[in-house]
This record gives structure tokens, sequence and C-alpha cells, in this order.
């Protein structure tokens, strides 16, 4: 059975900065794990982070989630959390998820934090999240379920990637729903739509036959 190891350590060029090293597989099973000592940080007020996964062979969706369900409450204390040394593989599933566009990733631990510039202690405090949900929650008179309402979207735009998906249905037209993007990428998979090609595919088969 594969298993993770996860330590923690202070920077050495910035005290204030931790970093997580972990080896091994991210799943299910093991993510807790991870996801333990991550919650352990931010009790600490250690909200500048970086995640060295230069030993981890694989990350499931479960592990992938920690990162995106953590990194509000980290930037809502003025901090970051920034992940290094992604091995091709795994590179290859982050790049795969757009998170490119909600976490930075380097190429070692020393960039990463570097990155981070001249940190003085533990922030707290900090500004409200970009990805606010709107106020007032409209409420459609036909409530689809996430399923549906992604099935909808991908007939109406095969193209939307992650990313766009997630705008879309944060719209108040769509029910402001709030799904990060590993819960859709999750949702595309089950409903096998998890690549252009077969929402593209899926969008034409919906369209009504010539006459």
């Amino acid at each position: 059975m594969k298993g993770i190891d996860v330590y923690v350590e202070e920077a050495a060029q910035n005290s204030a900065v931790s970093i997580l090293r972990v080896s091994g597989y991210v799943d299910t099973t093991t993510s807790p794990d991870l996801e333990r000592r991550l919650q352990a940080l931010l009790r600490e007020k250690r909200f500048h982070i970086v995640v060295d996964l230069a030993s981890v062979e694989y990350i499931s969706s479960a592990g992938w989630g920690i990162f995106i369900s953590e990194i509000r409450e980290i930037r809502e204390n003025g901090g970051d959390l920034k992940l290094a040394g992604m091995i091709a593989d795994v590179r290859e599933v982050f790049d795969l998820l757009e998170f490119e566009n909600i976490l930075k990733a380097y190429v070692d631990s020393e960039q990463a934090v570097a990155s981070f510039g001249a940190v003085a202690g533990a922030s707290s405090g900090g500004t409200a999240p970009s990805n606010a949900k709107p106020d007032g929650p409209q409420r459609s008179e036909v409530i689809l379920s996430d399923e549906d309402l992604i099935r909808e979207i991908a007939r109406q735009h095969p193209e939307f990637g992650l990313m766009r998906i997630q705008r879309e249905l944060r719209r108040p037209e769509r029910g402001s729903r709030d799904l990060n993007p590993v819960q859709i990428y999750v949702l595309l998979r089950k409903l096998d739509l998890d690549t252009r090609e077969r929402r593209e595919a899926y969008a034409r088969s919906d369209q009504p036959s010539p006459r």
C-alpha cells in the first residue's frame, strides 16, 4: 500500500515561511495526514506556506482539493500557499486542471520561498477574497442540480475550460453556485465530459437533426 510522509520546517532563508515537505502518494487514504499538517500551520497563524512536492509521485482529486479548500483562508490572512518541485506526471494534472490560475508553482522550494520576498512574522488580517459570492443570491424558478447545470454549460459552451465553467456557475442566473475547480473536474469526469472533445461531441449530439 502506498503511503505518505509529511514534515514541516521553517525556511532557512526566511523563518516566517513554512515548508511542508511531502513524499509518496496523496490520495483519498493519505490526504487526511496532509490536511492535518496544513491546518495545524493555520492554527499557529502560519500563513506563508510552500508545499514541496518533489518526492510526490501522485496526487488525486482529494489531494488537490486540500490546497484549493484552504487557499481562501490563507489569503484572507495576508498569506499565500505555493507549490514547488512537481514531477512531470503531477505537473501534467496540475496543468489539466488549470490550477495555474489559482496556485503559483515553482521549480523548487528555494524559488518558492524567495517569491514571498521579505515577510516579517506571521500575518493576520487581510483583504476580502476576489471570488466572494455576490450579495443577495438569486433563485431561479427551476433549481438544477450541479450535474445538470454543468451538462447545460457543456452543451451551450463546450469550449469552456474549468475556470470559465467556474465563472459561469457563479453568475446569478446560474444560481451563484460556488464550486471549486476540483469539484467541477470530478463532476466532469463523472459525466464523461472532462475533455473539450467530449464536451463538443455532447453539444453536437444534443442538436436537433436537420430535416
